[in-house]
């Protein structure tokens, strides 16, 4: 008896084990983008993966992204409105007094930003990792630079602050800057109201109920991504299933109700 009762538990101990272990892990990492008119953008994306690369992570965070894939990575050619329509246009079509007008990209550090000299579809993101990204003239050794903001800036302020709305800091413009563009969310689809339908009575029957029209939603926009060459990715979104812990609770009763069954019969003999 208790030779069964000891296996039972190591069994239902290594099943918990296994559910636990299927549940995946949430890594964070947050993005700071800078447009040319001082607006400020910054967003904490979540993931399951180990890691995904710096262009995942822009393209996670909701803006609409065009990129062109070099040997060193992808560069980035437009953010939102801002940028330069490649492959209709080059990827570096902006100038502004004989220098080149791009998106620069930094990696942030416990020092800084620091400017990164690869792409962003090759440089790997994992938890805790900020990324920054400034519209403005620059070289190949740095551009404009983003706001001096760090991770909990962005993905922990919401802690203390008790929201989990990630930050947006909006500076003054500089009388330089360029117009960049307003961020203006997508309304969202409002159902129609239905309308009351007044049955009309019959002398010999009671009156029925109307059918009520069935509301066709209206399908939200979707931001496309127009890299030619480029880095083409897909989002992924992966949610506990919380089937699994109903058919832990099932196995478990059922282990139990065993016992309860080879208990009774033993106590019989």
């Amino acid at each position: 008896m208790r030779s069964l009762r000891f296996l039972l538990i190591l069994f239902a101990v290594a099943l918990l084990s296994g559910v636990a272990a299927a549940q995946p892990a949430v890594n964070r990492a947050g993005i700071v983008v800078r447009f040319g008119n001082g607006e400020v953008f910054t967003a904490c994306v979540t993931f399951s993966e180990p890691s995904i690369s710096g262009l995942e992570l822009l393209e996670r965070s909701g803006l609409p992204v065009i990129s062109q894939q070099s040997r060193i990575g992808a560069a980035v050619c437009k953010i939102g409105d801002e940028g330069c329509d490649y492959p209709a246009t080059s990827c570096f079509c902006a100038r502004e007094q004989g220098r080149v007008v791009y998106w620069a990209f930094y990696l942030r550090d416990q020092d800084g930003w620091r400017y990164s000299n690869l792409g962003a579809s090759n440089v790997r993101v994992g938890d805790g990792d900020l990324h920054g990204w400034a519209w403005g003239p620059g070289d190949t050794s740095g551009g404009a630079v983003p706001p001096d903001l760090t991770f909990a800036d962005v993905c922990l302020r919401e802690t203390v602050a008790d929201s989990t709305t990630a930050p947006t800091v909006t500076p003054k413009p500089t009388a330089k800057a360029t117009v960049g563009p307003t961020l203006t969310p997508p309304p969202t689809a409002t159902a129609p109201v239905m309308p009351t339908s007044t049955p009309v009575p019959s002398p010999s029957a009671t009156a029925t109920a109307p059918v009520m029209p069935t509301s066709t939603p209206v399908p939200s926009a979707t931001a496309t991504v127009l890299p030619a060459g480029g880095v083409s990715q897909e989002t992924s979104t992966t949610s506990g299933d919380s089937s699994q812990w109903w058919g832990f609770v099932a196995l478990v009763a059922l282990l139990l109700g065993a016992i309860v069954v080879t208990l009774r019969r033993r106590g019989a003999t």
